[in-house]
């Protein structure tokens, strides 16, 4: 029911309350819905191109909010009926503030890739308090004017005050972030001033419409707030294609700037008064300056990409031509290092004889020169060891002989054989064992062996007092048996455990404590481990509190 005469107002009914000749020269339908249906169609895309992206998910509730509000600002424009222009002007206070509201969680998600903390969200939750509890008052609609034919309704308090107040205090804190962002982080400072420039300038946009239109009723000047979002949405397809901001394609972009250069063009023909038009000219402007830098910044990227394209085909040659060497740099190291093993084995075998006096009686002097020798034939033959191991498991020719075995037992076999050793050391070896099963593994008993000596070596080698102990034990749920290495050695340092497994990678007290080592050991066993479905981890707090090192096999 009307309760003015429409033959006086020259109101028409609006079919679906949107659409009508109420809507002077179709301007304003054009304003409200092209710009924002624009701005809604790159929010959906970005979503469905990245909708794990809390930005995206941001942008998308905002575009949606917005675009509410538009189509709700319409009907306020086309219909006739007083009731319908009280009930959508009373409700539209929630889509003001909300569009706010979206526009903080986008530009907070797109600095922090999350949303604001629970009590950002509580507190932004407690604006809306009033609403729900005045919205339906005269505390947010007064009266409905009947005096001209302008379907205009009196605000109350809390759309003038408290409505515009949150919205001022929510802008205020995305400059805040922003400034915060920009001082903090130079890396992305020209990325967020342009993406936040666009937040504030849309919003700037939206709000000062309808903040002149309260306070003036002059609601024709309300119009200029919407083209907020396309100036928002342009502001964004740059940072889109410049810095990449969600990975959208670059066509997809060219394509949708194209589309609101035309949306916006197309306000020139809509309009006849004078004022709309210098505002439309004015916006065009601004789009073609935008919409240029945006044109050669994806041109800039797609020349780019082409480079890119051409060194990766460089360096996909330079790739096959370095898995080549590294091909013959393997086979070079075994040859070289069965080549070594002859003669180092002789060696090992005439010093072993003469120390046994099997060439008659030596000097004092010779024999211990002669035991200096043995023990750097030791060492060599190590090494050598070590790098034939490196050599096979790089070229994939590492062999393994599957069988089951005891792993606990093995342990502490080895445990006593390597005991009189460090006896002769002045260290304490000692076994302990918590087991609920067996102790049963599927895997290559000499390798495991190999690790074991290795590791236990090694804590014997980097202990200078106190005592190793080697702990076995196992965990039937997760089906996994462990062998803890503990020494109340030289202990790590944070920097030596995060390369401790990498090829001649030596902790910094290898050298301090003059321990001779290749820096491949490790490497080897780790690699073994893993191979046979286990791995080897360490764990020390610090240089001087020694270290464990863990191997996990799993059980059968």
């Amino acid at each position: 029911m009307n309760y003015i005469d429409p033959t006086i107002c020259g109101w028409q009914e609006a079919t679906l309350h949107m659409f009508s000749e109420n809507v002077w020269g179709n301007f304003i339908y054009y304003s409200h819905l092209l710009p924002s249906l624009s701005g809604l169609i790159i929010a959906v895309y970005i979503f469905v191109m990245n909708h794990k992206s809390k930005p995206a998910q941001a942008l998308l509730f905002t575009t949606i909010m917005f675009t509410c509000w538009s189509l709700m600002d319409l009907v306020l424009w086309a219909d006739g009926n007083p009731r319908y222009i009280m009930y959508i002007w009373s409700v539209q206070i929630y889509f003001d503030l909300l569009v706010y509201v979206g526009s903080f969680y986008f530009l907070y998600s797109f600095l922090n890739n999350r949303f604001p903390s629970i009590k950002i969200e509580i507190a932004f939750f407690t604006l809306f308090i009033p609403l729900l509890l005045f919205s339906h008052t005269a505390l947010n609609l007064v009266a409905f004017d009947f005096t001209n034919c302008w379907r205009e309704a009196i605000e109350g308090p809390l759309w003038s005050y408290y409505v515009y107040s949150a919205e001022l205090v929510i802008a205020l804190l995305i400059l805040f972030i922003s400034a915060r962002e920009v001082i903090s982080n130079r890396k992305r400072a020209k990325e967020v001033i342009i993406v936040s420039t666009g937040v504030l300038l849309f919003l700037f946009s939206f709000s000062a419409g309808n903040i002149l239109g309260s306070f003036s009723t002059d609601w024709e000047i309300g119009q200029i707030g919407l083209f907020g979002m396309p100036v928002f949405a342009v502001f964004l397809g740059y940072s889109l294609v410049k810095f990449q901001t969600f990975k959208v394609k670059i066509l997809a972009t060219e394509a949708l700037m194209a589309g609101l250069f035309l949306l916006i063009l197309s306000l020139l023909f809509v309009r006849t008064l004078e004022n709309s038009r210098l505002i439309a000219l004015a916006t065009l402007f601004l789009f073609s300056i935008l919409g240029a830098l945006l044109v050669k910044s994806v041109k800039k990227e797609v020349k780019l990409r082409e480079q890119v394209e051409q060194l990766a085909v460089g360096l996909e040659r330079a790739n096959e031509r370095l898995q080549v060497l590294d091909k013959q740099k393997s086979e070079f190291v075994s040859i070289a290092s069965h080549q070594l093993r002859s003669p180092l084995t002789a060696i090992r075998g005439y010093v072993s004889m003469m120390t046994e006096g099997s060439f008659g009686k030596l000097p004092e002097k010779a024999s211990e020169a002669l035991g200096r020798i043995q023990e750097s034939t030791i060492f060599m033959a190590s090494s050598i060891d070590d790098f034939l191991e490196v050599s096979r498991i790089e070229s994939g020719n590492m062999k393994y002989d599957y069988k089951d075995m005891n792993f606990k037992e093995q342990a502490e076999h080895i445990v006593d054989d390597l005991r009189t050793d460090a006896l002769r050391r002045g260290l304490l070896l000692m076994f302990r064992s918590d087991m609920n099963g067996t102790g049963m593994v599927h895997a290559d008993a000499g390798k495991t062996q190999q690790i074991l000596h290795n590791l236990i070596n090694n804590a014997l080698k980097y202990t200078l007092k106190g005592s190793v102990t080697v702990y076995a034990h196992d965990d039937l749920k997760s089906k996994k048996m462990y062998v803890d290495i503990i020494d109340t050695g030289l202990g790590l340092s944070p920097e030596s455990l995060q390369k401790l497994f990498g090829k001649f990678a030596r902790a910094k007290v290898a050298s301090s404590a003059n321990i001779m080592g290749t820096g491949l050991g490790l490497f080897v066993a780790r690699e073994m481990a893993r191979a046979m479905g286990g791995d080897i981890t360490v764990a020390s707090d610090g240089e001087g509190f020694g270290s464990t090192f863990t191997i996990v096999l799993p059980l059968i």
